[in-house]
């Protein structure tokens, strides 16, 4: 089984966040199913993102953020490079959705071409796409 996790899922089992405990039952779920993860190539972007906004708001120090990036990077999650037709699809998610840009479309792309589940914190995110008939889209409290 091929498992697409929002990377706010992945930061949670780094840093403290409201459904940290939810991501790490999924994970271990995962690692008992031997699920194979993916991700789209802009995944590590937002981690490095999300942690320096962490800084820059006193969540975490810097030396807790560049632990929690080795970690994270040491999970050995796969990254899948963009193809034209990722990035098509990606546009075709990012206007059902209506949103204007298309980071999470991204991985909605990713999964849905690769026949994987997509796993997310965002509910609004899971809710709209859902409301596209992606029953293949997750929210963490699943």
């Amino acid at each position: 089984m091929k498992i697409v996790p929002d990377s706010n899922i992945i930061l949670a089992l780094a840093i403290p966040l409201p459904y940290t405990s939810a991501s790490l039952t999924k994970m271990q779920q995962w690692q008992q199913e031997k699920a194979e993860l993916i991700v789209p190539t802009l995944w590590s972007y937002e981690i490095v993102s999300s942690l320096r906004k962490g800084i820059a708001i006193g969540r975490v120090s810097p030396e807790q953020a560049i632990a929690a990036l080795q970690s994270i990077l040491a999970m050995g999650i796969e990254e899948i490079p963009p193809t034209p037709i990722l990035h098509q699809l990606a546009l075709e998610w990012s206007g059902r959705l209506n949103q204007t840009v298309a980071y999470d479309a991204a991985y909605l792309a990713l999964a849905e071409s690769q026949q994987a589940h997509f796993w997310t914190a965002d509910r609004r995110l899971a809710d709209a796409a859902n409301n596209w008939g992606a029953s293949w889209v997750h929210h963490i409290d699943e």
